[in-house]
């Protein structure tokens, strides 16, 4: 079964709202992105937090020393310990004006179950955040690494509650705020057709909370500072149960290179990425290479 990405790729091209960038327009992105993660680099070094860079951007770092050429985001790893402390830091303003932030809490809504740093002045709107009031700058995705439980059987019986939490508040996203863009690409497909009726039945079943409280129940769910072993990544691309190792594996960190900079690593790079990719240093076909399609794009402009 086609993913929803593979589908979009398919199908961006018949819509007058949803491009891919161009070339000069994908080298901007990825300096501007870059400029954030300097930033936030600056800001966790200047504290003592651990940071690692992750999916993709770590497999970029390895396997390109930079982005992967096809790929234009950039994503941050961090301890839940440290991930509450750079929030803290954040709230605080000390990564200065020129930021804007969400992330799941009990006061305001957050557009998904982790911490992302937008960049002011700027816009890269993306087809599922065209009508919604989060921010719709260029951005840096930050996940937090929690401790899971020991035992396989409560790490799957948490996996299960957690994934239906998150899938719950994607639903609610889609009927909270709904989007003519997203129903009418939707409607091209079948398949998606289907997905999309079936998450927005969801989204008003579970209407009886709003998305904001959704997003904070999956992450007070989740959530879990202490020194404890395995850790995981609950809101990975392979979900909660899907990057789940001895601590070991993320921490201390390594070094490596990306556009120049030395940059933090998982410590057990190799074993990391090959959960991930498998054979991760083969490029993928073209047709599995995830690209980004926008329906609006500017850079910074101071």
């Amino acid at each position: 079964m086609k993913s929803e990405s593979q589908i979009m790729s398919e199908l961006s091209h018949k819509t007058h709202y949803l491009r891919e960038l161009t070339t000069e327009e994908s080298k901007a992105l990825k300096s501007a992105i870059l400029d954030i993660y300097k930033d936030v680099a600056a800001l966790c070094n200047k504290h003592g937090l651990t940071y690692m860079m992750s999916g993709g951007t770590c497999l970029g770092a390895v396997r390109h020393q930079g982005f992967i050429p096809w790929d234009d985001d950039l994503d941050i790893m961090m301890p839940r310990k440290d991930y509450d402390t750079l929030i803290q830091l954040l709230e605080k303003g000390e990564l200065g004006p020129k930021y804007e932030f969400t992330y799941p809490n009990s006061k305001t809504d957050a557009n998904i179950v982790f911490l992302k740093v937008f960049r002011k002045k700027s816009k890269d709107v993306e087809i599922h955040n065209t009508n919604s009031p989060f921010p719709k700058g260029i951005y840096l995705d930050v996940f937090a690494l929690d401790a899971t439980p020991k035992s396989p059987s409560m790490q799957k019986l948490k996996g299960f509650i957690a994934n239906v939490l998150q899938y719950i508040a994607m639903c609610r996203l889609l009927t909270q705020y709904p989007s003519q863009q997203v129903k009418e690409f939707m409607s091209m497909d079948p398949e998606l057709l289907k997905r999309y009726k079936r998450k927005v039945m969801l989204g008003h079943i579970f209407s009886f909370a709003s998305h904001a409280k959704w997003v904070y129940w999956f992450d007070k769910f989740v959530a879990c500072s202490k020194e404890g072993n395995p850790w995981g990544i609950p809101t990975g691309r392979k979900y909660y149960c899907g990057e789940i190792f001895d601590k070991d594996v993320y921490v201390p960190v390594t070094k490596g290179t990306f556009e120049g900079l030395e940059v933090n690593l998982p410590h057990d790079t190799d074993r990391y990425l090959k959960n991930l990719y498998r054979n991760y240093m083969e490029l993928p076909p073209v047709e599995k290479r995830e690209r980004h399609f926008i329906c609006e794009f500017e850079l910074p402009k101071d």
